[in-house]
């Protein structure tokens, strides 16, 4: 079939057989006569000229509606594109059509968008000449007769089919089996129409289209320098969206800003920006991006005030849904959330403070008989949104996705009153989405915190500030929640206005009151300011000891809040003092079967740990293990988690094969019990890495912790402190490897980002630093490395006190740099002073202790006093001996340099 298709440019038509000619002057009301419509003849638009990408789309579109040889029997070609408004469906029909314009002899071009656009359009068919040859009536009744009765390969496009039910668009379908229909809808319910393979949802544009989009939009020439680093900042933070794209690239072209300066206007203005329609851009679209949405909520409002009680209540819900959606973060919105709040807020406690679940609004909330959250209301708001695109169906049937930009714009189109009031109803369903006792599943409540966090920074962004609108159940839930996460900052704001509404309200010494400052002294710790933390400990013990006495459950839990800090601050005496005296009292008080008395047992294996009575350790572990097992079973979490610290134990004591096995049992059950991306498994992969490099396994580890900071990294984020440790891991093992440059780059890495989140004076900071000192030493680098040693020195002395381990570590580190450095008398003091006070802290038994007797014989070759150092070397060994054994890796290096010694 030859021609060129014209319907789109021209005005009038004249037909010849099955093709479309342009006339350039034929008068339509020649051919008129009393059985005529008097509709007009239905105009295609033009495409775009500036129409850019989508070339796998429309490939797809000329392979289904072109004959395929084995086809025997023509029949009826249907295809849909469905997708979010802005995504650019219609300006991709007009470019296929455009190409395909030898294909189909005749194309029906119908706007849509209600029955009645379409029955104005298929009367206006009436009015093509060969139409009117056969004497029709101008009824849309014979329009789709005569377009059924054609034999010739014609094509009928229903452009933006967004309102109308399936059932209602197959009605203005042609009879007979002949033609080809092509469907543009955001209703992907139109995919009943036809087979799922016929039909392909639009979605943004790749990045490089939708550059080259915008520069064709603002007239620039592409190979201008610099435009396409700007051009690529702006279709990103359009998030790629072709409408948006054309609109921002005719708002540049009209000089109202230059592209270097559009997303400075962008962010001030967005909404004018998104709403303006005298920058439609080169599609000649008559609506904004934000016209195009709006449209779809007028219609659901029109629903909602329907005759039809169930259509319109489904509707409410709907608009209910989308003043509660843009205050949730714009991802993995879960059923669970409404689930939980339904279930758990049917009664609200009793309180002097405010409550947020005395304010619930319940209406998205119903529960049945069995006090189950009723979803049924709920689902039939989402299928409404789902068919409008302006939500989309996340990985599962119960999780649910708003593009970003419609995401903004329901929030955009409301005032501050009512963005205020939507953002703290949605606050609301979070916190009592949240329970208590935190049993709930690790992987909601880090889905949860994501919500969480985009709400409280929307209300900042608003100026609507939450803490004037105090509620005790939700600062405390969301307190806990976000230290639980890693967000220790944003937790302690919470957590002292918490403290201080307490304290007003119920007094200093309320139970409610101590509980509070104990989650800020979590925080403390958690924070890195372990004396603060230890201040505030003691007095919620001093308090808890006085108001509910020394028996009470509170009482002991917090002396073991704070004998857990005393091994932070490296107090590890009063640490085993206190923690022996939680563990009596619990098993006194408890019973020895009791989780509670269980956990004192872990936390004081773990103080012998630190004091390296690594025998005792692993001793109260197995213990831990047993009754873990006994009590929860062989593959609960908290028994699995017991495991592994015996297994990091095992490690301690150099017994790596017993190690290596248990670690593995271990993370094989982990990942059948909690999946892959849980917590426990990752932190399973990084025991397993760690004793990989007991054994010198170097490689394997490296290998293993690659895969532990790819977890963290898309699971957690890169700025989460877990992530930023695995990072650390990494780089201590590309230093075991040799791979100093690799090893400088993660150190600099891990540096800068605990920097900038925790602060300089950070303990987590300081051990960044001092570990990328080390790997400049490796380098050679001894001044730099010198430099930076002087730096932790002096900050761990100031924060943690002389004598502490990690302290003693940092004067060890230095007497090493300096002994490099040829200033053997400096490390030879400091080296004295580092065996001096782990004889004095730890004992002569401490590996650490040993460790530094080794590098003291090493000052005391250096010196030429080669008695003194084989002296000390023979100590060394023999103390290796007699704690690790002679297969342990420590005790054979002993015996090299022993033997090393003796050879010079």
């Amino acid at each position: 079939m030859s021609g060129t298709h014209v319907l789109s440019g021209a005005h009038h038509f004249g037909l010849n057989d099955c093709t479309i000619n342009a006339a350039s002057t034929i008068n339509i009301n020649n051919f008129r006569n009393k059985r005529t419509s008097d509709a007009v003849i239905p105009l295609m638009p033009n495409p775009s000229i500036r129409f850019t990408g989508r070339t796998e789309i429309i490939a797809k579109l000329k392979d289904h509606f072109s004959n395929s040889p084995n086809d025997q029997v023509q029949k009826r070609k249907y295809f849909l594109l469905y997708g979010m408004g802005g995504v650019g469906k219609t300006q991709i029909c007009l470019k296929f059509i455009e190409e395909m314009s030898d294909h189909f002899s005749i194309v029906c071009w119908l706007d849509a968008s209600s029955a009645g656009t379409i029955t104005q359009g298929l009367k206006g068919i009436c009015n093509l000449p060969k139409a009117q040859s056969s004497a029709l009536d101008g009824s849309l009744e014979s329009a789709l007769w005569w377009i059924g009765s054609l034999k010739e390969n014609y094509a009928m496009v229903f452009d933006n089919a967004d309102t109308l039910s399936p059932s209602e668009l197959e009605a203005f379908f042609p009879p007979g089996q002949w033609g080809n229909i092509l469907i543009t809808s955001r209703n992907s319910n139109m995919r009943c129409l036809t087979l799922p393979e016929n039909s392909l949802e639009v979605v943004e544009m790749e990045e490089n289209d939708a550059v080259a989009l915008l520069l064709k939009a603002c007239c620039l020439d592409p190979s201008g320098v610099g435009l396409q680093t700007e051009a690529v900042k702006i279709v990103k933070e359009l998030f790629c969206l072709p409408l948006a794209i054309d609109q921002a690239g005719a708002y540049i072209a009209s000089g109202a800003t230059n592209i270097g300066g559009y997303l400075v206007q962008y962010s001030k203005h967005r909404k004018t920006l998104l709403s303006r329609t005298e920058f439609t851009g080169a599609s000649k679209y008559n609506r904004s991006v934000y016209r195009t949405w709006e449209l779809s909520y007028q219609e659901i409002q029109q629903r909602a005030q329907s005759n039809d009680p169930h259509g319109s209540e489904a509707a409410d819900t709907a608009l209910l849904l989308l003043q509660l959606f843009p205050f949730f973060h714009h991802e993995g919105i879960t059923e669970e959330i409404f689930a939980y709040a339904a279930v758990q807020c049917q009664e609200t406690p009793q309180s002097e403070l405010p409550l947020a679940s005395s304010i619930l609004d319940r209406r998205l909330l119903p529960v049945d008989d069995a006090g189950i959250w009723d979803n049924f209301t709920f689902r039939e708001g989402i299928q409404i949104l789902i068919s409008f695109c302006l939500i989309k169906q996340g990985l599962s049937n119960c999780e649910y996705n708003m593009h970003p930009l419609v995401h903004a714009w329901s929030r955009d189109r409301m005032v501050l009153s009512k963005r205020q009031e939507c953002s703290s109803m949605a606050y609301v369903i979070l916190s009592c989405s949240l329970r208590w006792d935190r049993s709930q599943p690790y992987g909601f409540r880090r889905a949860l915190v994501t919500h969480v966090r985009a709400n409280m920074q929307q209300s900042i962004t608003d100026k609507h500030q939450k803490n004037d609108q105090y509620f005790d159940d939700t600062h405390e839930k969301f307190g806990w929640l976000l230290r639980e996460q890693g967000y220790s900052t944003e937790a302690q704001e919470l957590d002292v206005q918490v403290l201080d509404a307490r304290e007003r309200v119920l007094g200093i010494e309320h139970i409610d009151t101590m509980r509070a400052m104990a989650n800020i002294a979590r925080n403390y710790a958690d924070l890195g300011d372990y004396n603060e933390a230890e201040k505030l400990e003691k007095q919620v013990l001093d308090a808890m000891n006085r108001i509910l006495g020394v028996e009470h459950p509170h009482t002991i839990m917090a002396m073991g809040n704070l004998a857990v800090k005393y091994g932070s601050l490296g107090k590890y005496i009063e640490a085993e003092v206190l923690g022996k005296q939680v563990l009596d009292a619990r098993n006194r008080i408890l019973g020895v079967e009791h989780p509670d008395t269980v956990s004192a047992m872990a936390n004081l294996a773990a103080t012998y740990a630190y004091l390296g009575n690594y025998t005792e350790a692993v001793k109260l572990q197995k213990e831990v293990v047993d009754a873990r097992i006994r009590i929860l079973g062989v593959e609960h979490p908290h028994t699995i988690m017991a495991m592994g610290n015996l297994a990091v134990k095992y490690g301690s004591l150099g017994k790596y094969i017993e190690a290596e096995k248990l670690q593995n049992q271990i993370l094989e059950a982990s990942i059948r019990i909690s999946g892959v991306e849980h917590p426990n498994t990752i932190m399973a992969m990084a025991n397993l890495a760690a004793i990989y490099e007991g054994l010198g396994k170097y490689n394997e580890a490296e290998k293993i912790k690659i895969q532990v900071l790819d977890a963290r990294t898309s699971i957690l984020g890169v700025e989460h402190p877990d992530t930023i440790w695995a990072m650390a891991n990494l780089a201590v093992t590309y230093v075991r490897l040799g791979k100093y440059i690799e090893a400088e780059m993660l150190g600099k890495q891990v540096l800068n980002a605990r920097n900038r989140i925790l602060g300089v004076a950070h303990l987590d900071t300081i051990t960044a630093m001092a570990s990328l000192a080390r790997t400049y030493a490796h380098l050679g680098n001894y001044s730099e490395a010198e430099k930076l040693e002087k730096q932790v020195l002096e900050a761990r002395i100031r924060i943690l006190e002389p004598d502490h381990p990690h302290t003693i570590i940092a004067m060890a580190n230095i007497a090493v740099t300096y002994g490099s450095l040829g200033k053997h008398i400096e490390a030879e003091v400091l080296g004295r002073q580092v065996l001096d006070a782990r004889n004095r802290i730890l004992g002569t038994e401490h590996p650490d202790t040993i460790l530094a007797m080794g590098n003291l014989a090493t000052t005391y070759a250096n010196l030429g006093n080669h008695k003194e150092a084989e002296k000390l070397r023979m100590q060394v060994l023999d103390a290796r001996n007699r704690i690790l054994g002679v297969q342990h890796p420590d005790t054979i290096s002993a015996i090299e340099n022993q033997t090393n010694s003796k050879t010079i």
